[in-house]
Order: C-alpha cells, then structure tokens, then sequence
C-alpha cells in the first residue's frame, strides 16, 4: 500500500514539478527582500536610565535628664538612650538631637528647613482601616540651614517636655468627653530646596519617631534610624544593533526554498511511472486478501458442456467457494477465476484484467 501511495505521490510530482518550481522560486524573492527590510531596518527600544540617585539619611539620639526629686535617680544625672522606660516623676523631659544628611551620586547643594511637631493621633479601628477621629499637631520647634552640601551632616536639637505632651492630650479627651488609644508620634519634615546632581529639586521627607505614653512613663521603640532613596528614571530611545536573530523566520523559509527547488529539479527530467503498472499494483494489493483461497490453472477444454453461472464479483465467487468447500481457480490467460461443483461451472471474469491484457 505505501509502494503504491509513493508511486502515486512521485507522478504528481513530476508532473506538477516546474509549477512548484516556479512558486517557490517565488518565494526565494520574497523571503530574500523580507529578510534583507527586515535585517536593515533601524530598530529602537525604550529604556529606562538612572540619571539622578540620592539617599537621605535621619537619626534621632536622645537623652532624659533628671530633673525632678525621685527614689532612683539623682538630680542631674543624664539618662541615656536604650532604657525600657522613662519615668516622668524622676525625667518628665526628653533632650533630643536629630541628624540629617543627604548623599548624592554627584554633587548637591541646599536650603534645608527642619520642622519638628509633636503629633497626637486618634484612630478608630472600623474593618481592615483604621479612620482618624481627631488629629493635634503641637509645634516643638523650626529651623533653616543653608549652604549645606553634599554629605554635610545637619544636627537639629531639641528639647520636649513629655509630661506636658500627656497633659495636653488628656485634656483634649477630657473636652471630647471621647477616650480612645491615641498614638504620638515625634515628626521631623525635611524641606530641602536646591540642585542635586545638577538638577533643582524641591521636596520634603518626613522623619517619624513614635513616642510611646502611659500614665506614670514613656518609652522609646529602637528604631531610630530611617532613610529614603529617591532615584529618578530617564527613557531613553536607543538603536538596537542589526541582529540574525531578527530575521530567523524569513531566513529559514528562504533556505527551505532553495532545498525544495534542490529537490523539485531533478524531478523534471524523471520518467512517470506507467499508470497501468499502478493499477495492476493496486489490483493485486485489492486482491491480496483472497491468495488463501486461490490457485492457478486453467479453464478445462470442455468447459462449455458444463452449465455455466456467472458471478458478479470475486468476493461472491469466493464465499460460493467456501459454502461448497471447492477451491477457486485462476486462469490468467482468459482473466477468469471459477470453480466447477456438480458439473456447474461458476465463472467472474476479471474485465480490468482484460483490459490491461489488451
């Protein structure tokens, strides 16, 4: 069957070979010009390049004199940074010292405002969010610097009298007749105005320090140092350099082209196989399947004293065959399979096989 189908295959190809030619010559020309726009067309793509970078950095250092007659400390002595808490009847004030600075990839040189407030803030827990009920902002103090430059160290100190912060907010309370957790926070913003690295640039940073208060003393958490980068992105449109990987697609349909055409051409000059050969192949494999039931030889001389039935097809011949337990025989000369059973002879002539015999 695959003979017969490749057979078959080979004489569609020689005879359709030099339209096949022609087309993919075809394409040869359009696959070449498609891959030779595409190869020297100016591709770009946008990327983003850091033009600017800086770093802020801020750091709060503290301390807690004792200022007040108590069983623990005496007066005057300076308490430092790190302990679990703060009592307000032995240290009700807090001496506090923030540090700035500002590093630039290049260069920078500002107008730096610290303002530090003290801000109260009360919250109402309602699903995921929390809503502010009330905010106070109490001013601690202001201050402008200028001239300072690129990894200059700016210190703002300032003193903070926590006693007096929970005063003022248990008032505020007390006014609303409304009680609820009330967070306070020690706020330094940062207004910085000036160039860095080389561009103007006008912004403000915002430096919190949470400052935790109960009845009897405040405590510090230990985060107290923070930073922020500010980077700034530039798209820029650049050329792509010329790449194969570009034309991979044309390329490789050009090259399958000129193969095909490698192999269509000596098709051309092929002789087709015999179409009657074709058929006879296909006649045997059609055939093939009664071999079992089928032996040669030859119509008998008196063959017409018999009673003759002719049968329609070979199948029928052969389950005929089968019911009277005979044998069917194949006379190739007349083209005729029969069987004789009871002096009957059946008979199917093969008419494509007389006609190829013609």
């Amino acid at each position: 069957m695959l003979r017969i189908l490749f057979l078959k295959l080979k004489n569609k190809l020689i005879n359709n070979s030099r339209m096949f030619i022609v087309v993919l010559g075809m394409g040869i020309i359009f696959f070449s010009s498609w891959a030779y726009e595409t190869y020297t067309k100016d591709l770009y793509e946008e990327r983003e390049e850091l033009v600017s970078s800086y770093t802020q950095h801020g750091k709060y250092t503290y301390t807690a004199p004792v200022t007040e007659k108590n069983p623990l400390y005496s007066k005057g002595t300076r308490l430092e940074m790190g302990k679990p808490m703060y009592f307000f009847a032995a240290s009700p004030t807090l001496d506090v010292s923030f540090a700035y600075n500002l590093n630039a990839t290049d260069s920078a040189i500002l107008s730096v405002e610290c303002e530090t407030l003290v801000v109260a803030t009360s919250k109402e827990n309602s699903g995921e969010s929390k809503k502010i009920i009330w905010e106070k902002e109490f001013p601690v103090k202001e201050i402008k610097y200028t001239g300072i430059e690129n990894k200059d160290v700016l210190i703002h100190e300032f003193s903070l009298n926590v006693s007096e912060i929970q005063s003022k907010v248990t008032e505020i309370q007390n006014q609303l007749k409304y009680s609820s957790d009330t967070t306070i926070e020690i706020v330094t913003h940062v207004n910085y105005e000036g160039e860095i690295n080389g561009e103007k640039i006008s912004n403000t940073t915002a430096f919190a320090l949470p400052l935790i208060i109960s009845s009897a003393y405040y405590k510090i958490p230990d985060q107290l140092e923070f930073s922020e980068n500010v980077d700034t992105y530039e798209k820029l449109r650049i050329k792509k350099e010329p790449s194969v990987s570009v034309i991979k697609l044309p390329l490789s349909l050009f090259l399958l082209s000129i193969i095909l055409v490698g192999i269509l051409l000596p098709c051309t000059k092929m002789n087709k196989i015999d179409p009657e050969y074709i058929k006879k192949l296909e006649k045997e494999e059609t055939y093939s399947s009664f071999k079992e039931f089928i032996s040669k030889g030859k119509i008998p001389d008196n063959w017409s004293s018999l009673r003759q039935v002719e049968i329609s097809s070979l199948q029928d011949l052969i389950d005929a065959a089968v019911d009277m337990s005979e044998r069917v025989i194949r006379d190739i000369e007349s083209c005729a399979y029969f069987i004789i059973h009871d002096n009957v002879l059946y008979i199917f002539y093969d008419t494509s096989s007389v006609e190829n015999a013609r």
